[in-house]
């Protein structure tokens, strides 16, 4: 879905001075399946266009899904009317929508993978897995393409632009009463590894006898899905300078200190080609190299453009969009957590007897500040003796603080993945293996 220029120049004439448009075509190709058969094939074409307008500190803003005039134009009479009813203000807080002219954008090249791909290649994906597990096993999960066209731009004269791409691929067999899944993403089709998920998935539906659940404090094996989830969601409470200078992050205060694990270096980063690319926030902002953790020390925060002053005066890249449904401060999107030197071989045989979860199916925030939170584990859960997995065992729930467990990580892998959340562009992540404590199995 093409953006054209002149379509957004003339949207910013119809809105006047103080606005700001940001526009997302998506571009969707999806194939679903279940049972091991194709369920499902959809295409979407979606444009989304936020507005914002702000004049004399007094701040309106809405949403189209055109950029017709005439739409724009009732929009822009509603917004004009709405900021006549506001009064003016003196705060400095419309400073944070001055253009941004540091910086110079990184260009991102499409895949032409994902941007010219034929349909076929999504059936030859389900087809390569379906039929490289056991005729036993069910297969459900789903294929999914996006190119995505992004423009910032506004009235006085900042336009950013680019094309955005994404494969992925979600493979989850049944089989005996177990289930396992594997999750591959990368911006170019044809770098993602599907003949291998046939194996992968029949080498975790291996037979195995299923323990009881265990109770108490063990070690942990938590493998690069999981990790993510993990990284994700304490990057989301904890490391967005908003909730830093607010108090509600558990590292409020903190920088220069020690916050979890020596064995942990964290950095947010969308122009490194090993997770998925981007040049610029919602606001306009160039996305920058940013670390967060070195080597568990705290050495820096992601910002847009009402925190920069936390981050030398400069955003860092990382303003939300407009209305987003997990708020409105500065958070994460492309973190990278440093590979360690132990392989997956290694990192079972340290665990010893212990757990290991290869995907947690979500983590719900019960405390920001402790970061505390609840979530359940999902496929392939299994129970070690000896650092040899000998036994399945059951799905749980765990109550735990993401800080307590990130400071108790005893190894990291050699491995890394990347993955996605629906607040997060990327995580590159590896295994980690977590000392007994934080997590307890009740």
């Amino acid at each position: 879905m093409s953006i054209e220029r002149t379509d957004i120049e003339q949207a910013l004439e119809i809105l006047g001075p103080g606005s700001r448009l940001d526009v997302l075509g998506e571009n969707a190709d999806l194939l679903r399946y279940a049972e091991s058969e194709i369920t499902a094939q959809h295409s979407e074409r979606r444009l989304r266009v936020r507005v914002k307008v702000n004049r004399d500190g007094r701040i309106a803003g809405g949403t189209l899904e055109t950029l017709d005039p005439e739409a724009v134009r009732i929009l822009a009479d509603r917004l004009n009317a709405a900021l006549a009813e506001l009064p003016t203000s003196d705060s400095t807080h419309g400073a944070s929508d001055q253009p941004v002219g540091d910086g110079e954008q990184v260009p991102v090249e499409p895949a032409k993978s994902i941007v010219d791909c034929d349909p076929a290649v999504r059936h030859e994906w389900f087809s390569t897995v379906r039929d490289g597990l056991d005729p036993a096993a069910r297969l459900g999960g789903a294929i999914r393409y996006d190119v995505l066209d992004r423009v910032v731009a506004d009235s006085t004269g900042l336009f950013r632009s680019e094309t955005l791409t994404k494969a992925s691929i979600q493979a989850i067999a049944k089989q005996d009463g177990q289930s396992a899944s594997v999750k591959l993403v990368h911006r170019d089709a044809d770098l993602i590894p599907v003949g291998d998920i046939p194996g992968r998935l029949r080498e975790a539906l291996r037979p195995l006898p299923v323990r009881e659940k265990f109770h108490g404090s063990c070690r942990v094996l938590l493998k690069p899905s999981a990790v993510n989830t993990l990284i994700a969601t304490f990057g989301l409470w904890a490391l967005g300078a908003q909730h830093y200078a607010s108090g509600r992050s558990v590292l409020t205060g903190r920088l220069g200190e020690q916050v979890v694990s020596e064995n942990l270096t964290l950095v947010d980063d969308a122009t490194d080609a090993a997770g998925l690319l981007s040049g610029f926030d919602a606001e306009g902002n160039v996305r920058r190299r940013t670390p967060l953790i070195e080597r568990g020390v705290l050495t820096g925060l992601v910002s847009d453009r009402r925190r920069a002053g936390l981050t030398g005066g400069i955003p860092t890249g990382h303003a939300v969009p407009d209305g987003w449904r997990f708020g409105g401060d500065p958070v994460p999107s492309h973190l990278l957590l440093d590979a360690g030197d132990a392989t997956e071989d290694e990192l079972l045989a340290e665990c010893g007897s212990g757990l290991v979860v290869n995907r947690l199916d979500y983590l719900r925030v019960l405390h920001p500040k402790q970061t505390l939170v609840t979530g359940t584990t999902r496929d392939a859960t299994y129970w070690a003796e000896d650092g040899k997995v000998v036994a399945w065992h059951p799905q749980l729930r765990f109550t735990f603080r993401m800080d307590e467990v990130l400071n108790a990580v005893r190894a990291v892998g050699a491995v890394r993945e990347i993955g996605d959340q629906t607040f997060m562009d990327s995580v590159v992540a590896p295994s980690l293996l977590i000392e007994a404590g934080p997590l307890v199995l009740t």
